[in-house]
């Protein structure tokens, strides 16, 4: 109804204003003057509004604001006001029936002109109770935020039991030493020689930060210091850029230990990377999730590049519960998926709060943008949300996964406006990250057992074992599915998952060798 009644006012102020122009043209005698201002009271509403239908009309052609598409009112009060003002030109500068003289020069100039401002003003405030019934909504939108953060982080827990607090610790002494980042440094592949002097070196150097990095993992809770009653995309997220580079410590520290003949400190330093994986993947955050897969991967191809140094002797080091652990599949992306409601849902309540800053983005017509185009991106944008929170929390197949994450990534081109889109996550791409980290455990599984067998035998097994299925051709909807494959060549076991795209490319590159582009296939290998 606000709408209607804001569309109202201002044709009817268009209206009034050529009304006032044609009454003061009807009482002048100069042609020149006469049709002057009959043209500035016609055309100059007309001129107003034109940016606005010009605006409003590239949106819908353009699908960029889909929500709430108001190119329909804004051409029908551009029409009213064009079909009004000629009608009212050419009555009022007609002859009178019976005087002869001009209908509008009996129309009261004043009384028009102060009508004019009259509805100018009430369209005006019109305009104000829908933008502050908007920022009214910003308080609202904050404190849903923070209860979606709070219901979905982890436990909070003492800072003598946090494992946040020796991270940070850890995490100070990577940054101040240059060393760790340098693109031809130690800690640029996990496939270097841990044998280097270079090697030695930092390992002896930040000795105590590898200790420290083992009694953080250790700890069973973990959580960061962050304002999470605002949580918002420029929330800082230093630990993100860290993290990595001390599971390549570790697992330079892995990697040497194992070279050294030291087995069972060895797997508890890939352990620890797990164990770090996990923590900083606790977070309702994606970004969170995704370091932490990749942190993860981490310690799965350490474990890989130290498996086949083990001997019989180490046989039961493969039970200890640290390394079981590592064979454990990745969290939900449902957590996540609430975090990423929640900082949109900040990013919103800013938007709805700060005139300027939707100025800035949205220049000349931000308080356009929040007045009519903003709560209805607001609500498209929780709807594709909650949908992505659905689907993580279903146990579908890949097939199924990516058939619906594609439908409601086509949903959100409809439902979801321009910053929705701008803010919103490629949470779709995440779920296909998910089912290849669960094909990388069910390659590890296959190659720790494929170990063991070594161990209890003295050989590898000659007939690949039963494999377990491929997720990505389990119910493919062409064929049955397939299990993971088992190479045996050049010198390693790899064993692997075609990848999304349902294709063999022969399994991936021994770790150091660049990946082929078009091969996906995702697995792991050991050497022979």
């Amino acid at each position: 109804m606000g709408y209607f009644m804001f569309f109202l006012a201002a044709v009817a102020a268009c209206l009034l204003w050529t009304a006032a122009c044609v009454a003061a043209a009807a009482r002048t005698e100069r042609a020149w003057l006469r049709r002057l201002l009959a043209a500035v009271g016609m055309f100059l509403p007309l001129i107003l509004l034109m940016p606005w239908v010009g605006l409003t009309g590239s949106l819908a052609v353009s699908g960029t604001m889909p929500t709430n598409n108001w190119f329909a009112p804004t051409l029908t009060a551009f029409l009213s006001t064009l079909i009004g003002g000629v009608w009212i030109a050419a009555a009022g500068l007609s002859a009178g029936r019976f005087t002869g003289d001009r209908v509008a020069a009996r129309w009261p100039v004043v009384g028009l002109a102060g009508l004019f401002v009259a509805a100018k003003l009430v369209t005006a405030g019109i305009l104000l109770i829908l933008e502050n019934a908007v920022a009214a909504q910003a308080p609202y939108l904050r404190i849903a935020a923070a209860q979606l953060m709070q219901a979905n982080l982890p436990p909070m827990v003492s800072d003598a039991d946090n494992a946040a607090t020796l991270y940070t610790t850890a995490f100070a002494a990577i940054e101040a030493d240059p060393a760790l980042k340098l693109e031809d440094g130690p800690l640029t592949s996990t496939t270097v020689d841990p044998s280097t002097k270079a090697a030695a070196e930092l390992l002896a150097r930040q000795a105590n930060t590898i200790d420290v990095l083992r009694r953080a993992a250790d700890r069973e809770g973990c959580r960061f210091t962050r304002d999470w009653t605002r949580p918002g995309l420029d929330m800082p997220l230093p630990e993100m850029s860290s993290i990595r580079v001390a599971a390549r410590l570790m697992a330079l520290s892995s990697t040497r230990l194992a070279a050294a003949g030291e087995m069972e400190a060895a797997l508890r330093d890939v352990a620890t990377i797990h164990r770090m994986a996990r923590h900083v993947g606790s977070e309702p955050i994606l970004v969170s999730v995704l370091v932490g897969a990749a942190t993860d991967q981490i310690a799965e191809e350490t474990l890989c590049t130290i498996l086949p140094s083990l001997e019989k002797a180490d046989l039961p080091l493969l039970d200890r519960p640290g390394l079981r652990n590592l064979l454990d599949e990745f969290p939900s992306l449902r957590a996540a998926a609430f975090g990423e409601e929640a900082f949109a849902l900040s990013t919103f309540a800013d938007m709805a709060a700060d005139s300027t800053t939707l100025a800035s983005l949205f220049p000349p017509s931000g308080l356009f943008y929040r007045s009519f185009l903003l709560p209805a991106e607001i609500s498209g944008y929780r709807e594709i949300l909650h949908r992505y929170q659905d689907l993580a929390a279903k146990n579908d197949t890949y097939a199924e996964t990516r058939d619906e994450a594609a439908a409601i990534d086509a949903s959100s081109l409809l439902e979801t406006g321009l910053l929705g889109r701008l803010i919103a996550p490629a949470i779709s791409e995440v779920f296909k990250s998910q089912f290849k980290a669960k094909a990388r455990k069910l390659a590890l599984a296959a190659v720790v057992e494929a170990t063991r067998k070594r161990l209890e035998t003295g050989l590898l097994p000659e007939v690949p074992p039963p494999m377990p299925r491929d997720p990505f051709t389990e119910d493919d909807h062409s064929e049955e599915a397939k299990p993971l494959v088992w190479k045996q060549a050049d010198g390693r076991l790899t064993v692997y998952s075609v990848g999304p795209d349902g294709e063999d490319d022969g399994g991936p590159p021994a770790p150091g060798v660049e990946k082929p582009e078009g091969n996906d296939d995702v697995g792991l290998s050991i050497a022979l």
